[in-house]
């Protein structure tokens, strides 16, 4: 069965890789495992904050790819992706990295995004839950993952700019070709400031399912500003609010994982 794929996307700054790591962590400590993550933003974040190596990207095999298509070899191009696949693939405990890399250049890489949707699709019936972190858009993700998305989170800073942003990614996703089945607004790092969570007048909000509010957490802000990854420990002030949005992500109990739906 084809894990459950949740996508985080919003504004850059918005905190949505940080709340994508911390969902998945929450994920592990549920028990659901496998998770695969994927580093969806050519800004790449995640590794970091997961506290990851990266050893290579979907972009460089693209162009390896790219540059093998146009020669001679004994060995059928779809096996050799799929060899090359396994070498950029992370393996950590309980969860495995896929870093995208950079959008696409000027040459026509057709052929190859064909190859990766196909691979993509057999690694993702691999795991109980896909954790997206794209950029602030969802073309990329559009372009090489096979399916539906059954998660969207939309993060936003509680801020008029935050909430338009979001709203706007809302709408690009209406128009994409793929089904996005439930939306969760996700306004982070909600403070004395902001006491209504951003809500201001004229200023549209996206049609969600649920909205989760996610206090500003210093030990976050620390790590993050020091470049420190964030592990099991990490973010108690928006721990609460974090195991929410993972409940709403995946069906939790609080025995341990159900089988995805």
């Amino acid at each position: 069965m084809a894990g459950r794929i949740l996508a985080f996307s919003g504004k850059g700054g918005s905190g949505k890789t940080t709340l994508a790591a911390m969902v998945l962590r929450e994920l592990l400590r549920a028990g659901i495992r496998p998770v695969l993550a994927v580093d969806a933003d050519p800004n790449a974040t995640l590794a970091s904050t997961l506290g990851v190596d990266v050893s290579g990207t979907i972009a460089d095999l693209r162009d390896r790819m790219g540059e093998t298509a146009q020669q001679v070899s004994e060995i059928p191009k779809d096996r050799l992706m799929g060899q090359w696949l396994a070498e950029v693939l992370s393996e950590e405990k309980g969860f495995d990295l896929l870093t995208m890399g950079r959008p696409e250049g000027p040459r026509c890489y057709c052929y190859v995004n064909g190859l990766l949707r196909r691979y993509l699709k057999e690694l993702r019936s691999n795991y109980a839950v896909v954790v997206v972190d794209c950029e602030a858009g969802m073309e990329y993700l559009s372009r090489l993952t096979v399916g539906d998305v059954d998660v969207l989170v939309l993060v936003a800073e509680p801020t008029p700019i935050g909430l338009t942003c979001v709203s706007r990614i809302a709408r690009l996703a209406d128009a994409l070709p793929m089904r996005v089945k439930r939306r969760v607004l996700a306004v982070n790092k909600v403070n004395p400031l902001a006491p209504a969570g951003g809500r201001a007048e004229n200023v549209q909000t996206p049609e969600v399912d649920a909205v989760v509010h996610v206090p500003f957490d210093e030990d976050l802000y620390s790590r993050c500003a020091q470049g420190k990854p964030l592990d099991d420990g990490a973010g108690k002030t928006a721990r609460s609010a974090v195991e929410e949005l993972a409940r709403l992500c995946f069906p939790l109990s609080r025995q341990g994982a159900q089988t995805p739906a």
